[in-house]
């Protein structure tokens, strides 16, 4: 949609900062894509005198959501398998096919790179529509990179995309950091629009197959040698290729998902660190959501490393996790306990395999209901509202490596915002997962607008 925004502008709204030292605020003032000054009204407007004063019709004003854990060209090919070119019809057909549990590409060949601009066209509009404004886009391959970069240079990203890239580790460590050194990049390089991230690598399986990486068997493999899961890449060429990426500069985030994934993973670290502290590279865990120790916590905390958890895959996961482990699963996915160790969260979907609806997620970390289950799963784990806000916000951002850059309302920080029809602070976890974004906005560009919004009009 075209900008309607002007370069320079004041909000005025109920502004949810994000910020410690000032969680509210009456407006804030932007120019050139960036906050320039937050507080009141006068405050705003004498910080940027003539500008123009845009006042949404909204509950509240947050920071524009990120997630740090959807596949964004296989959410956007899932919508073009599902509809071609025109795209779906309305936000309620685009989420009913992102939801449905099928394969993000049906046919035989790979999708060309005019396929893959296509699919940005489509996905890009329904996540602005939901009021995010960034993602982390793990286990990029070329051609997905490629696209990006497409997208970029023409103009048509309006996402803010840190793509990760996926080497190929079937043949070890040495041919992985081989291909990686040959890239002549590392995690960093780009702009606030597409960033390089860190390496994506797995480690071990999924809990919905009974498959990832156990301290004990799992019960139906309760003989089998290897019935403690699927350790994907060995100990040893883990950690050459970790501490490559340390060495040189490369962030790296694991897939990895049992409780013996990972105290592998936090072992091999904290050897890692003795030689290259890790702390500041962003080295983060993805998913760790079943059995997870208090000791994993404590040493993923003083090492500085980070957690991208998805509250969609418990909602969907849990009973199945309970079925098989029994009760002791409900505590699965313990977010909560994470960042009371101190560890930063991030909160993402991984989607389209999983609803990449941020709503579901907040409501989710604030009720922890499952799907067809008969009670929320151990609820003294609920986020309150601030904590569910904060994950994908200023957590997300940590994880999109833009902490202090993006994810609060704060001079300095990308004017990156979303108008809600209610305030998620106050608001019921009920009405939460049914608000509308009104308005979205990137670098102070306005991205959607909601018919029947004031789309930023200047009062």
């Amino acid at each position: 949609m075209p900008n309607q925004l002007a370069p320079n502008q004041v909000i005025v709204g109920n502004v949810i900062t994000m910020e410690p030292e000032r969680p509210r605020a009456e407006a804030f003032a932007v120019a050139a894509g960036t906050v320039v000054a937050v507080g009141s009204r006068e405050e705003a407007i004498a910080a940027l005198p003539g500008a123009p004063v845009q006042e949404p019709e909204a509950a509240a004003i947050v920071p524009g959501l990120i997630d740090s854990h959807l596949h964004l060209q296989w959410a956007g090919l899932k919508l073009l398998d599902a509809f071609g070119e025109a795209g779906p019809g309305s936000l309620a057909e685009a989420l009913t096919a992102l939801d449905a549990e099928v394969p993000h590409w049906s046919r035989e060949e790979e999708p060309t790179l005019a396929e893959r601009l296509t699919a940005l066209r489509l996905i890009q509009p329904v996540l602005h529509r939901l009021g995010l404004v960034g993602v982390v886009d793990p286990a990029v391959v070329p051609a997905e990179m490629s696209a990006y970069i497409a997208a970029r240079n023409r103009g048509e990203l309006t996402m803010r995309v840190v793509p990760m890239p996926h080497p190929d580790v079937s043949a070890g460590a040495d041919a992985a950091i081989a291909a990686l050194d040959g890239v002549g990049a590392r995690t960093g390089l780009g702009d606030e629009l597409l960033r390089l991230g860190g390496v994506k690598v797995y480690f071990d399986g999924e809990g919905k197959n009974g498959n990832a990486l156990r301290r004990e068997p799992w019960p139906e493999r309760a003989d089998d040698p290897e019935g403690r899961g699927w350790q994907r890449l060995p100990t040893e060429e883990f950690l050459k290729l970790s501490a490559w990426c340390a060495r040189e500069g490369w962030s790296m985030g694991v897939h990895v998902v049992g409780g013996g994934g990972i105290d592998a993973v936090l072992d091999a670290w904290l050897k890692i660190d003795a030689e290259t502290p890790i702390a500041g590279l962003g080295f983060t865990l993805i998913h760790a959501y079943l059995e997870p120790s208090p000791a994993n916590m404590e040493l993923a905390a003083r090492l500085g490393v980070l957690v991208a958890a998805q509250p969609s895959i418990h909602w969907r996961n849990g009973v199945n996790l309970e079925g098989r482990l029994g009760p002791g699963a409900r505590t699965a996915n313990p977010i909560s306990s994470w960042l009371g160790a101190g560890v930063g969260v991030g909160g993402g979907s991984d989607g389209p395999y999983f609803p990449l609806d941020p709503r579901l997620g907040l409501w989710q970390a604030r009720t922890r209901e499952v799907t067809d289950g008969d009670a929320p799963h151990a609820p003294e784990l609920c986020l309150d509202p601030e904590q569910a806000l904060a994950i994908y916000t200023t957590g997300s951002a940590a994880l999109s490596l833009a902490g202090g850059r993006r994810g609060a309302l704060a001079p300095g920080q990308a004017a990156d915002w979303v108008a809600l029809s209610v305030d998620p602070l106050t608001a019921s976890p009920a009405a939460v997962r049914e608000m509308t974004a009104l308005e979205t906005a990137v670098g102070g560009r306005l991205v959607h607008a909601e018919p029947g919004a004031t789309a930023g009009g200047a009062r």
